[in-house]
C-alpha cells in the first residue's frame, strides 16, 4: 500500500493508531461486500487525515482506502478512550431500512473502537462552487439538499407517537422551554419526526453535475425528534461560508447579515425555510422560531463532549433571537 497523511495539528497521539492494519480490513470488507477480485498491493493507496477544527477532544481520524484511484472505504477511528458515539453511529447505520430517504455510507464492519463504511463521492457542501455568489446560485445549490432533509422528515408519519414536542425536544436540551412566547409556541406546535441531529453543511456531500445529495455523520440520529431544527442547522450554518469575515466582525455582526441586514442572505434563509415548511406541513415562521432551541441544542451537545462553544456562533444567535424576534419572521406564512 501506498500511505499519504494529511498534515493536522493533533495532541492525541494519532501514531497510536496501525493505519496499515486498519487499512487491509477496510480493504477486506470492500472485497467481502462487492464480491470484487484482491488487487495488486500497487495498485491501493491509503490516505488519513484528522479534520480541522476547533475539536481537541474526541478526536477521529479517517483512513481512507483507495483502489486503482478510486475510494472505496473509509474507516472512522477514535482518537479517545472514551468516545461512545462511533459505536452508536455504526449501529444507527446498521439498522436503517433499505427504502431510508437519505443517501448515506453503508456499514462494513467494526474496526476496534470505530467502523468502516462505504466512500461517499461528492464535495464538502461548503465547497460547492456558487454556494456564496448570489442568491440564485445559492438556492440552486441548497435546494436539492433541502428537498433531502424534507424527505427525511417525512419519510415516516410520527402523528400517533406518544411522545409530545416538548419530550422530544427534552432529548436533546434539558430546559426546552425558553418562558419566550415565539420560541414557546413554535416547539409546541412543532413536527416530529427522524433526524440527524447534526446537519451542518459539512456534513452535507454534493455532486455539483447531478446535484445528487448525501448525508455524513449520523452520530446523532434519532427516529423521532424536532424536524425543523436539521434545515435551520443547515441554512443558517451556511452563512459561516457566505460570511468568511465573521473571524474578525465577530457574531453580533454575523446575526445582523442573517436576520437583519441588507445583504441577500435574509431573503435566501426565507426562501429555504418557506420551501421546506411548504414540503413538511408546516408554518414558516415556527420553523424559523425554532433557532434559538437549535443553538441551544448544539451548545449542549458540544459542551457534552468536553468542548468549547465560545468560539462558536450559538450563544449569540438563540440570546438575540430570543430577545427580539426578527421583523420580517412573522411574514413568512404570508
Amino acid at each position: 500500500m501506498n500511505r499519504t497523511t494529511s498534515p493536522t495539528v493533533d495532541t492525541l497521539a494519532p501514531e497510536a493508531v496501525d493505519v496499515e492494519d486498519i487499512a487491509w480490513r477496510v480493504l477486506r470488507a470492500h472485497l467481502r461486500s462487492t464480491g470484487a477480485l484482491a488487487p495488486d498491493e500497487a495498485a491501493v493507496n491509503v490516505h488519513t487525515w484528522i479534520p480541522a477544527g476547533a475539536r481537541k477532544v474526541r478526536r477521529r481520524m479517517f483512513i481512507q482506502v483507495d483502489v486503482h484511484g478510486v475510494p472505496v472505504g473509509v474507516a472512522k477511528v477514535p482518537l479517545s478512550e472514551h468516545d461512545p458515539k462511533l459505536a452508536f453511529e455504526f449501529d444507527v447505520l446498521r439498522r436503517l431500512a433499505p427504502g431510508f430517504p437519505l443517501a448515506h455510507p453503508q456499514p462494513l464492519e467494526r474496526v476496534g473502537a470505530g467502523f468502516c463504511m462505504t466512500h461517499l463521492a461528492g464535495l464538502d457542501l461548503p465547497a460547492v462552487p456558487g454556494l456564496a455568489s448570489g442568491p440564485q446560485e445559492f438556492w440552486r445549490v441548497l435546494r436539492p439538499v433541502v428537498d433531502t432533509v424534507a424527505a427525511l422528515h417525512l419519510a415516516q408519519d410520527e402523528a400517533g407517537t406518544a411522545m409530545s414536542p416538548e419530550q422530544a425536544a427534552a432529548q436533546y436540551v434539558r430546559r426546552p422551554l425558553f418562558g419566550v412566547e415565539h420560541a414557546d409556541r413554535a416547539l409546541r406546535r412543532a413536527r416530529l419526526g427522524p433526524t440527524h441531529g447534526d446537519l451542518g453543511p459539512w456534513n452535507v456531500r454534493y455532486d455539483p453535475e447531478h446535484a445528487a445529495v448525501r448525508i455524513l455523520d449520523f452520530e446523532d440520529y434519532r427516529p423521532v425528534g424536532v424536524t425543523g431544527m436539521d434545515v435551520l442547522n443547515l441554512l443558517v450554518t451556511c452563512a459561516l461560508v457566505v460570511f468568511p469575515d465573521y473571524r474578525e466582525r465577530g457574531f453580533d455582526w454575523l446575526y445582523e447579515q442573517v436576520f437583519n441586514g441588507d445583504h441577500w442572505f435574509p431573503a435566501a434563509l426565507a426562501t429555504g425555510i418557506r420551501h421546506y415548511a411548504a414540503a413538511t406541513g408546516q408554518s414558516a415562521a415556527a420553523v424559523c422560531d425554532l433557532t434559538p432551541l437549535m443553538c441551544q441544542w448544539l451548545i449542549e451537545r458540544i459542551t457534552a463532549e468536553g468542548r468549547d462553544t465560545t468560539g462558536m456562533f450559538y450563544r449569540t444567535f438563540a440570546d438575540r433571537y430570543l430577545s427580539s424576534r426578527p421583523t420580517w419572521v412573522g411574514s413568512l406564512d404570508d
